[in-house]
């Protein structure tokens, strides 16, 4: 089995992450419009959305998006509070590995800060494809291993290693994002051109790339206003996506497949699934039963628990 970054063991709140990287946050937005801005659609899938903190970039034009993430404490503590802002989205706790949903149902799909806690991406990333429809879009944002930073560090040290394209694994030290600190977690850094690979040998025909965060340095945040560095951001964005200097790159890419022939779906319970067998499911008030597996399933205070 697959290694899964269990954040409901480090019963940690990561919403307070964000607490101090305003800047970060809205660079990723800025990114995110960019990359949607001319696609809309129903069904729409989050992968690792915890808190909802990207749900305003796509609920506006996604009438069904859906939040999928492996802490089950994090989707019940924000559930009200994401009905209440969006009351279309659906969230569920499954294992990014195992989706619980249908082949090609959805429109649309993002993962943003969440490729990096991934030991296998390539299992990762062709089950977000199996359930992706014809035209379906993806974006993919990961931690970029040829950052500037990282560059200048190698050439200084004379370790060219940082030049091969296998993914580079952080130390555990000073990196636990979204966890207590001290927790021992995955951490990969990626080369653009192995992630490039990655989607294209699944099927993914890669459509635009934007670099994110190229101001990440804390005397940059401590000297100068948000609203300052939003405007540079901005513009290195639009001018500087081209290179690989940023620490953090968004790839959109676009799905190109044959798909059978199925009913939009009505609501949804219709897009489940077992996760385990991809089996249908027997659903009764709050319990799901797969057909073929025998496999159950429980919702647990408005949360389907799909983890496996």
């Amino acid at each position: 089995m697959n290694k899964i970054a269990d954040y409901d063991t480090y019963d940690y709140d990561y919403s307070t992450y964000w607490n101090k990287r305003e800047y970060e946050h809205k660079s990723e937005i800025l990114v995110l419009e960019k990359l949607l801005k001319h696609n809309s659609g129903r069904w729409f899938l989050d992968i690792g959305g915890s808190f909802g903190r990207l749900t305003k970039t796509y609920s506006k034009r996604y009438t069904n998006p859906v939040i999928v993430d492996y802490s089950l404490k994090t989707l019940q503590k924000n559930y009200a509070s994401l009905k209440k802002e969006t009351p279309s989205i659906e969230l569920i706790a499954a294992n990014a590995y195992f989706l619980p949903f249908k082949n090609n149902t959805f429109d649309g799909s993002l993962m943003v800060r969440v490729l990096h806690h991934i030991e296998k991406p390539k299992e990762c990333v062709r089950e977000i494809y199996r359930v992706l429809g014809h035209n379906g879009i993806y974006i993919q944002e990961y931690a970029n291993k040829l950052h500037i930073k990282a560059v200048i560090r190698a050439i200084l040290t004379l370790d060219f290693s940082l030049f091969n394209k296998e993914p580079y694994q952080q130390p555990d030290k000073h990196h636990y994002e979204g966890t207590k600190e001290g927790s021992k977690v995955l951490f990969f850094n990626y080369h653009p051109r192995w992630i490039a690979t990655l989607l294209t040998d699944i099927g993914y025909n890669i459509k635009k790339k934007y670099g994110c965060s190229f101001l990440r340095l804390n005397i940059l945040k401590k000297l100068l206003s948000t609203k300052f560095l939003l405007f540079w951001e901005n513009i290195f964005q639009y001018t500087l996506s081209w290179s690989n200097i940023s620490p953090s790159i968004f790839i959109k890419s676009l799905v190109n497949k044959k798909t059978e022939n199925t009913e939009e779906p009505n609501d949804f319970a219709s897009i489940l699934l077992c996760p385990r067998c991809k089996g249908n499911l027997d659903i009764q008030n709050n319990r799901a039963i797969c057909n073929n597996c025998k496999n159950e399933y429980l919702k647990k205070e408005n949360i389907w628990d799909f983890r496996i």
